[in-house]
Formats: structure tokens, sequence, C-alpha cells
């Protein structure tokens, strides 16, 4: 009796796509998809788009420093230039806001490149908080004026 020969699985790479898309986007970030650890030592989590930025995807990496503040590295790719949004802004403006709090603090600007990607690398001292991301009409803002564009909640480990 001949043996088959057994082929290796292969997922589709669409439907993964679409998969790892869909649970993106519910804030669910799959087990071994290569988001789920930053450098082994804290989770990064996606960011929640909303559906004026519908093709815009984040993640957040939030580490703990010696000092016991959280260091965040946000990252973003395809989101647009603030000034092409309807209506225009003049920046992406970085908040956190502490739970049962109905403050947030503005944590710095998040530049896009003309590829359509930014960074921001900060601090915070607060070490579990809602991270979101607003387009303002000035970097320099004491409150969110606009919508949530792009959001998560952050544990720093």
């Amino acid at each position: 009796m001949r043996h088959a020969r057994r082929r290796a699985y292969r997922p589709d790479p669409i439907l993964v796509g679409v998969v790892g898309a869909l649970l993106a986007g519910c804030g669910i970030v799959p087990i071994g998809s290569g988001a789920s650890r930053s450098g082994g030592s804290s989770p990064a989590v996606n960011l929640i788009s909303a559906p004026e930025v519908p093709g815009a995807q984040g993640r957040v990496d939030a580490k703990l420093d010696k000092n016991g503040n959280a260091k965040l590295k946000i990252t973003v790719e395809h989101l647009a230039d603030p000034q092409q949004l309807s209506p225009p802004a003049a920046a992406y403006v970085v908040w956190t806001r502490s739970e049962g709090s109905s403050k947030a603090a503005n944590i710095g600007t998040l530049k896009v490149d003309r590829n359509l990607k930014g960074a921001l690398e900060t601090v915070s001292a607060l070490r579990s908080f809602d991270l979101f991301i607003t387009a303002e009409d000035s970097p320099i803002v004491d409150a969110p004026s606009g919508d949530r564009l792009l959001w998560t909640r952050v544990e720093a480990r």
C-alpha cells in the first residue's frame, strides 16, 4: 500500500488578512499574529478605527520604564494627512484618559508622512488608561474637540 504524501496546510493569505482585519476592528489581536507581543515583554494592542478613517490601522506598545511610567510607542498606517479630512484639521492629537475620569490629557502630536504612516514615542504616568487620537485645529489644545478616530485600552506592564 502506497502512502499518500501529506501537503503542509497553507492558509489562504486573503482569508487570513480579512479575518485579521475583522478581529483588529474589534480590538482583538490574534494569538501568534506577531501583534500580541512586542519585544517579548509587553503586549502591543491594536487601535480600533472609526468609520471616518476605515483604512487606518495602528498599534500601541506600552512598557513600564524604571520610574514606573508607561513608555508608549504609537504607530499608524493608512492615515490620511489631517488637512485632507472633511472638515480639514491641522494635526492629529493623541490623548489619554484614566478610567472614571472625564478629563483627557494631550500627550503629543502624531505626524503622518506622505506614505500615510506616523509614529509617536512618549511617556505617561498612567498605567491603565484609554488612549485615543483626534483631528484638531491646533496641536496645542487642552481638550479634544473632534471625534475619536482611533482608540484602544492600554495596560502597561
